[in-house]
This record gives C-alpha cells, structure tokens and sequence, in this order.
C-alpha cells in the first residue's frame, strides 16, 4: 500500500488532475485512515492534484473541496494507520517532512525522479 501511494506521488506531474481511479484509491485512503476524515473532506472532494508544498518544498498530495478550497494530506500517516509502517518510515513530528519518501540521489546517474529511494521500503 506504502508502495502504491508513493509511486503515484513521485509518477505523476505536478498540477495535474488525477483520473476517477485514483481518485477514488485517494479518497477511500483518507477516509479509512486519516484521523478526522469528515473534517479533511468537509464539503466533498471535487479533485486530487500533485503540487509542491509550500513550506517542505516537496511533492504532495492535495485535494480541492467542493467549495474550491484546498488542502494537503499525508499519505504516510493515512496508510500507517491502516496497516502500521516500520517505525523507520513513519512520519515524525521532529523530522523536516522535506526527507519523507524522498528520491535519494541527484546529479549524474543518480535515481533522482526514477521514483527509487526511500521509497522502495
């Protein structure tokens, strides 16, 4: 599952509206396993995008409500509480979310982008 959400994060571009299956793959991951799902949805999701985060500066996924507001969510915390994560790949509150499910790499050669790194857990 961790695989699954995290491949979807780091396949698809940025600002593009994902298509009614994983539409609807995100929306049954928040509503089983974000904590207060009827208060993240609010109004009813209309969409699922991929944007860059303002302040971890890195893919994530939000959702535009009904009434066009928007918000971010973490796949990570929503499948742990699933189906509980190793304690090395769960999100904590002390870490810069920036490093979580990160592609490690860079420059020549490296797997930066190729969807590889941490998220290959």
């Amino acid at each position: 599952m961790f695989d699954y959400f995290c491949k979807l994060l780091h396949g698809w571009p940025t600002n593009v509206t994902f298509n009614k299956y994983e539409h609807e793959m995100l929306l049954d991951l928040i509503k089983k396993g974000h904590a207060e799902p009827d208060n993240k949805i609010g109004t009813g999701i209309k969409a699922f995008v991929i944007r860059y985060h303002p302040i971890w500066k890195n893919k994530c996924f939000f959702f535009v409500r009904e009434d066009k507001s928007s918000d971010d969510f973490s796949f990570r915390k929503c499948v742990n509480h699933i189906l509980p994560l190793p304690e090395d790949m769960r999100a904590k509150a002390d870490v810069n979310k920036a490093l979580a499910c990160r592609s490690r790499g860079g420059g020549r050669g490296g797997s930066r982008g190729h969807g590889q790194g941490r998220c290959r857990h």
